[in-house]
């Protein structure tokens, strides 16, 4: 990087804001960026509260001693504390800003085995418009292994670039989820053996896409998976075999179509995977 960037830490009142926290002091310590930490403190009318500048006062000293506790290597970055619904003032700081990342951690309930992608979690990945990074585990140390899905896609080959650049002393794997044509299928359309000369050649384009991504993203090797199903359970099954620390799902937004991975996939990969995830969608 060749300027400072900033970056959004959103943490809460859990036992995972510290480490969300260390996280975002690990991923920056190499990197030219500045950490932007913020505090939302949503409580029924609080801003009718007589002593509100006082509370938030108090509540980013006590952040200020947590931060000061667990920043060892003195990475620049500014506290905030803020009222209102964290996901909306989250994603408003960030537009802001203009971060390039946010960072949050997956769930708040104090049970740390359940792993559960919080609603504020949720709303922030799908409304951000920006890569967001859910840290669901405690933090040990760097990533080493991560697993990129991808579609061959130019969304995809920026999200592999994007992790690279943040993660760049982790042993990156990619995976490349194909539809199969069933057996079933050609019987039932009658697609005779004379055009499985059309299937080689389609067969044969996708080598083709997949050396060719291979080239842009700098890999060496891309697993490819066929399956005639649902991608969803063959996607989960597939992440939880390779047990990464860290998995990427390139989005091009809940909003469109056109991408392998939104909506549903997204969503469901989002709740389900028991490592940490980064949602990447470009701004």
């Amino acid at each position: 990087m060749s300027k400072v960037k900033n970056i959004v830490v959103a943490i809460d009142t859990s036992i995972m804001a510290n480490e969300v926290l260390k996280r975002a002091f690990c991923l920056a310590k190499s990197k030219k960026v500045h950490l932007n930490i913020i505090h939302c403190i949503y409580i029924p009318w609080f801003d009718k509260l007589k002593d509100k500048k006082e509370i938030i006062k108090k509540t980013k000293e006590k952040i200020k001693e947590d931060v000061k506790k667990l920043n060892k290597q003195n990475i620049d970055c500014t506290i905030f504390v803020k009222s209102g619904d964290p996901a909306k003032v989250i994603v408003k700081e960030a537009k802001d800003l203009k971060a390039i990342l946010i960072i949050i951690g997956a769930y708040s309930k104090e049970n740390l085995k359940s792993k559960i992608l919080g609603s504020n979690a949720h709303n922030i990945s799908q409304k951000s418009n920006l890569p967001v990074l859910i840290v669901k585990n405690l933090y040990v140390e760097e990533y080493k292994s991560v697993l990129a899905f991808t579609d061959l896609s130019k969304v995809s080959k920026k999200s592999i670039e994007f992790s690279k650049e943040f993660f760049d002393d982790a042993n990156f794997k990619l995976i490349h989820v194909s539809k199969k044509i069933s057996d079933f299928a050609l019987t039932y359309y009658n697609i005779e053996a004379d055009n499985n000369v059309y299937l080689e050649e389609a067969k044969k384009h996708k080598e083709e896409q997949i050396e060719n991504f291979k080239t842009k993203v700098k890999v060496p090797h891309i697993e490819v998976v066929e399956e005639a199903g649902s991608f969803n359970e063959v996607l989960l099954d597939l992440a939880n075999k390779e047990d990464s620390d860290l998995v990427v799902l390139g989005s091009r937004g809940v909003k469109t179509a056109n991408s392998f991975f939104f909506g549903s996939k997204t969503s469901f990969l989002m709740k389900s995977l028991s490592s940490d995830v980064l949602v990447y969608v470009p701004q």
